[in-house]
């Protein structure tokens, strides 16, 4: 697994804010370590694969919460570095009472994250299976996928970045392509997939 660790704050909403607009919680708020690269680890981990992760949290507790919960899912963590100079992501998320949400993300330390560190991790480790996602450099995520020689190689499109043209550059080293409806429109040049 290559990708973001984050902590993150839930919030539950009835509606969704528009643009300009001031909404109230439903009293639901959440803090919990995330990132769609350690939701995806903590995810296979709990399904029982062996899971490496690689990636970057700051020297601070977010990223010591971050790493704790997936060291308690028995993570391999060896190739998590940990920036002095950066502070650990962080993601906002609020939902609504139909289930949609949006998400802010800063990057935090998950920018930080070299192509060098990510293509020596997975040559190191090997993987039979290598999720990727857009939470860390594209650069980095091309490193990763060409170092999985021989693996299956996953890409989740997300955050999708306002110019696609760099993700559908890295298609033809995915076998396994995730995107939600917006993130498949923005790659095929529409608003939304038909």
């Amino acid at each position: 697994m290559v990708g973001s660790l984050n902590e993150d704050t839930t919030l539950t909403v009835a509606t969704l804010p528009a643009p300009g607009e001031t909404t109230l919680t439903e009293g639901t708020r959440l803090h919990s370590p995330g990132g769609k690269g350690a939701n995806q680890a903590a995810a296979a981990a709990v399904l029982g694969a062996r899971v490496a992760m690689v990636g970057a949290v700051g020297d601070d507790s977010s990223g010591e919460r971050s790493l704790a919960a997936l060291r308690a899912l028995d993570v391999d963590l060896a190739a998590v570095v940990r920036r002095a100079e950066a502070s650990t992501g962080i993601a906002i998320i609020t939902v609504d009472a139909h289930g949609e949400n949006t998400i802010v993300v800063d990057a935090g330390a998950n920018a930080s994250l070299t192509a060098r560190e990510v293509a020596e991790a997975v040559s190191v480790a090997q993987p039979a299976v290598l999720l990727l996602q857009l939470e860390v450099p594209l650069d980095a995520v091309d490193a990763a996928a060409r170092a999985a020689t021989g693996a299956l190689v996953v890409l989740n499109p997300a955050p999708m970045p306002t110019d696609p043209s760099p993700v559908r550059d890295l298609l033809p080293l995915m076998d396994v392509l995730v995107p939600n409806r917006s993130e498949l429109g923005r790659l095929a040049g529409r608003d939304e997939p038909t």
